[in-house]
């Protein structure tokens, strides 16, 4: 109970759902890529913006009702089909460029998830420990 508490008040719970939100769109970039000759492949994509509006929502609720009342787990980003770039016959977008590009943007942003995840867990561990780092 008091580690979950101690857990919740920090900003662990919304670096954890942002950290399985680039999880889930890596699984999608990675198909995306995996298809790119596919004929009639629609690309999909989870949307970066819509999720952190829906983030920046929660986080301002979260400051107005106090830190265990306001949880992540339900934040999603919504599924899309990103239209950019040029068209093909098949009305399928294939910029191998672009993929790679949003696939390496991702691989970042998830490992920062992670880091400060672990920093995070890191000073909990110690506090616990009652060491000063």
């Amino acid at each position: 109970m008091f580690v979950e508490r101690l857990i919740n008040q920090g900003n662990a719970p919304l670096v954890s759902r942002m950290l399985s939100f680039t999880q889930q769109r890596h699984r999608l970039i990675a198909d995306n890529i995996a298809n790119i000759s596919t004929p009639g492949y629609a690309q999909r994509d989870l949307d970066l913006g819509a999720f952190q509006q829906q983030l920046r929502e929660r986080v301002a609720q979260r400051q107005r009702l106090g830190p265990t009342a306001v949880r992540f787990d339900d934040v999603n980003g919504e599924l899309t089909d990103p239209a950019r770039g040029i068209f093909y016959h098949d009305r399928s977008n294939r910029s191998t460029e672009q993929l790679m590009s949003d696939l390496s943007s991702n691989a970042l942003r998830h490992n920062m998830y992670v880091e400060l995840l672990r920093k995070q867990f890191d000073s909990i561990k110690n506090a616990l420990r009652e060491r000063v780092s």
